[in-house]
């Protein structure tokens, strides 16, 4: 809802603006309370500021629900910001999907199994999980994916490949954290205010988590096609370098907030079509197998390049913000 209040003037230099009477109510604000201000260029959005949330609590009848469906459904409650899941269950499967979330959602525990009932509580400090250091940590891990998977490629190294689709694991664990952490930030503005996040911009922060969740993932499908082919591909480093590079210097943009390289990576992506289409000639020269995976792999670094063109075009809507 729309509405228009006038703004006053006060004493020297103070600007004052009335808050509505039924919005304060339902709000629980009294004289000499503080609230929250958003301050973007053009507008200023009033929060009420809550010292206390509530316990999100929710409850879920495993009874008829498979594996992955359970799974989806206790991935679903952490992103909305519960704070805790009692779940009933039935069987094995059942219980091996919780352990399953477990291990991929940070903060979350089992504190309680009486055989029938598991509580799971989440432990999420946002003092000591600041939203922009999370994501600095995703960034640096999807580089170090692609940057080692030149390393495999020269030298076939399976370890090296392990490795990448391990990360991929681990950049997942940090994809779900951060989509939780929007989320609360914008429901509420003191989540905001704790995590360091601009709500304006928590619609940006979203699609940049989002694409290097997709880089990770097609870092781990490279180094598992390269595992089938099962030997080195050296001639593709170079389509690999021009991803890398794009992928780190758009990472670097959306941290620094730097415009003018995030205009580097969308005019290097203009350019890495032309590399790419020389790439895929040359996998037609090679056996029908050997040209899957080669497709694949080639397939996937394409896509990295077009997430990092994502990210850098999320930086220059940022910046004219």
């Amino acid at each position: 809802m729309l509405e228009s209040r006038k703004v006053f003037f006060s004493g020297k230099s103070s600007y004052i603006l009335t808050l509505p009477k039924k919005w304060v109510k339902e709000n629980g604000i009294e004289a000499g309370n503080e609230v929250i201000m958003s301050i973007g260029k053009n507008f200023i959005t009033i929060y009420p500021k809550k010292a206390d949330l509530k316990k999100k609590l929710v409850s879920i009848d495993s009874k008829d629900l498979r594996h992955e469906t359970l799974m989806r459904r206790i991935i679903s409650y952490y992103l909305a910001g519960m704070d805790s899941i009692r779940l009933t269950v039935y069987n094995e499967e059942q219980r091996s999907a919780i352990s399953r979330a477990t291990d991929i959602l940070i903060g979350a525990e089992v504190v309680e199994d009486t055989g029938k009932e598991i509580v799971m509580e989440i432990f999420l400090d946002n003092s000591r999980l600041k939203t922009e250091n999370i994501m600095r940590r995703m960034g640096n891990t999807c580089v170090g994916m692609v940057s080692d998977f030149c390393t495999a490629l020269k030298k076939f190294d399976r370890y090296i490949c392990n490795s990448i689709i391990a990360r991929e694991r681990e950049v997942d664990r940090l994809h779900f954290l951060l989509l939780r952490q929007l989320k609360l930030a914008n429901m509420h503005a003191d989540v905001a205010s704790e995590l360091e996040i601009p709500v304006e911009k928590i619609q940006e922060y979203r699609t940049v988590v989002r694409s290097l969740e997709r880089v990770a993932d097609h870092a781990a499908n490279m180094a598992e096609s390269l595992l089938e082919l099962g030997k080195p591909v050296e001639y593709l480093c170079e389509l690999v370098d021009a991803d890398l590079e794009m992928l780190r210097t758009a990472v670097v943009a959306f941290l620094e907030n730097e415009i003018e390289l995030a205009e580097v990576v969308l005019e290097e992506f203009d350019e890495f079509e032309e590399l790419e289409k020389r790439f895929y000639s040359r996998v037609l020269s090679a056996d029908v197998e050997e040209a899957l995976y080669l497709k694949s792999i080639i397939d996937s670094i394409s896509r990295i390049a077009s997430y990092s063109a994502d990210i850098a075009e999320v930086v220059v809507d940022m910046a004219v913000v």
